[in-house]
């Protein structure tokens, strides 16, 4: 009898260890890559869908990092947390509300969003931290040959003055604003037609500038000029592609980096020769330098293979973006990829098209 006893004991305990073993293995995987909210209320193909058959345009929301806060452009409105209040779900709704939000700028309690509304509302204001709003569209923004539509994609603010804005405008191309916003100078008419992504400057000397997308013949490109503005040149062009993105090495403003469909590539001489640095079946979205050290980059996007075989996939580099390799990989339950990424400290934080915000911990 004791016997028995004893042979019972030692299998539930059996049991019970293997259990816990497992389940360690199990937390310790959710630590590194873990899901922190808004699946719901962030849901990008659901979002899409509503923007196209409300406002008949794309839809690209996007995820920033601003003094200590991880902001959420969502279909109704911003959301934010604290990026060290990483061990909840809680999100505040933070800044206008009910509206369509892709990117925002901001400079002290003022804040101005790009929308997916083609109308009045397509740029907005708040001067008091996102309490209130009010359209501040220029009115030369909806001209009639557009049927009165604006279409904004992307709006960036200069690194070295808050005041200093570019726009993304479709039909007007790349705009620019010196008081944040309350007027706005067309510095060029050139945008692609067919896709609009990426408008910035270089943050290490401002005077060049840079948008991208796809043209009507299905060509990319990189929209450039190194004399804020006044004179533009085509930097590069691929036929059947589009390009994303383009990441600047902190250090060094000869070496960037663009995200395109199925590569990644890099400069070394502000922009003359490109070379593939990474080719996968992926569209590119997104590539940054990490804020920590200047040679690793992490790049995301969407796998381009069956819905039901899709992979959730984090590439990176560890020698200034020459080579790649798959960071991390998971499958997730919805469909899609990641949309957007960002840094803060050592975690990334992802933007997933129908999974919601997930974090991935820098190991």
């Amino acid at each position: 009898m004791k016997s028995l006893f004893l042979i019972l004991f030692l299998s539930v305990m059996f049991i019970s260890c293997k259990d816990d073993n497992n389940l360690r293995e199990i937390t310790d995987d959710e630590k590194i890559f873990e899901y922190i909210g808004l699946k719901d209320k962030a849901n990008v193909i659901e979002a899409q869908e509503k923007v196209w058959n409300t406002y008949g345009r794309p839809y690209r929301p996007s995820v920033q990092v601003v003094d200590g806060y991880i902001y959420i452009a969502t279909w109704s409105g911003i959301y934010r947390k604290p990026a060290k209040s990483l061990n909840n779900m809680d999100w505040e709704k933070f800044a206008f509300s009910g509206l369509p939000v892709i990117q925002f700028v901001m400079k002290g309690d003022s804040i101005i969003a790009i929308t997916a509304c083609t109308d009045e509302k397509a740029f907005v204001l708040s001067t008091d931290g996102g309490k209130t709003c009010k359209a501040i569209t220029p009115p030369e923004f909806l001209i009639e040959e557009n049927e009165l539509k604006v279409i904004p994609y992307s709006i960036s603010q200069n690194s070295q003055n808050a005041n200093s804005l570019l726009a993304l405008v479709e039909p007007i191309g790349v705009v620019k604003s010196v008081n944040f916003g309350k007027s706005w100078k067309t510095i060029s008419t050139f945008y692609g037609g067919y896709q609009n992504w990426f408008v910035g400057f270089h943050p290490q000397d401002t005077t060049n500038i840079y948008n991208t997308g796809e043209t009507m013949i299905f060509e990319s490109f990189i929209n450039a000029s190194c004399n804020d503005g006044k004179d533009w040149i085509i930097l590069e062009n691929e036929r059947n592609n589009c390009i994303h993105h383009i990441a600047f090495d902190p250090t060094n403003p000869n070496i960037m980096i663009y995200s395109g469909e199925y590569f990644l590539k890099k400069t070394i001489d502000k922009g003359r020769i490109w070379n593939p640095v990474l080719k996968d079946d992926v569209y590119f979205y997104k590539t940054i330098y990490d804020k920590r050290n200047p040679q690793i980059l992490y790049s995301t996007g969407v796998t381009r293979i069956p819905k039901e075989e899709h992979k959730f996939t984090i590439h990176h580099s560890t020698d200034g973006g020459d080579t790649w390799s798959i960071l991390y990989q998971a499958d997730l339950l919805g469909v899609g990829g990641i949309i957007d990424i960002e840094q803060y400290d050592d975690i990334l934080i992802l933007y997933t098209y129908t999974d919601g915000i997930y974090i991935y911990r820098i190991k």
